[in-house]
């Protein structure tokens, strides 16, 4: 499964072209702008932590982008997403999150942490693809995308076509 993730990330970069309706999202927060594909997402209103947040048009698959202006130690960051995804399972348990798969990707010139994990939610089990890039100075940054398991190649090629337009801003 990981490989297909990875190649359809590597495919959505390389189909990038100029023919996607960019809608511009500059982060208040932290020095970071990235162009959301406008006719294959649909703005949502953010809640909690998230800065932005958008649906698939057929809503089958979501993602947040969440900004802070602090900085921790990159493991201490991992532990804090995977803390929040336990409180988000199926009775708040963590072993209703399970680890899918941990890399680093090289997005807008930066090496970003990437740790996909399913989550058992009373609903239906989701797998979350969690972009993120923590530095002093900079702050913190994450990409979330969820979507149903089987979604989770879809997901990650629209993962990849929205991180192949992420830029660090001055």
């Amino acid at each position: 499964m990981n490989r297909i993730l990875l190649g359809a990330i590597a495919s959505a970069v390389v189909l990038i072209t100029p023919a996607l309706a960019c809608e511009t999202i500059t982060s208040a927060k932290v020095k970071l702008s990235a162009c959301v594909d406008a006719t294959g997402w649909a703005t949502q209103t953010p809640s909690g932590d998230q800065e932005f947040l958008y649906y698939s048009s057929d809503e089958t698959i979501g993602f947040a982008v969440i900004n802070e202006n602090g900085a921790w130690p990159v493991s201490q960051f991992r532990e804090a997403i995977l803390s929040n995804a336990a409180a988000a399972a199926l009775d708040a348990k963590p072993e209703n999150v399970s680890i899918v798969s941990e890399r680093l990707e090289n997005i807008g010139g930066k090496a970003w942490n990437v740790i996909e994990y399913q989550v058992v939610t009373a609903d239906a089990p989701l797998l979350f693809q969690n972009f993120y890039y923590v530095q002093p100075g900079f702050g913190s940054s994450q990409f979330v995308y969820w979507s149903a398991p089987e979604g989770g190649t879809s997901a990650a090629f629209r993962a990849g076509q929205m991180l192949a337009t992420v830029q660090f801003t001055e």
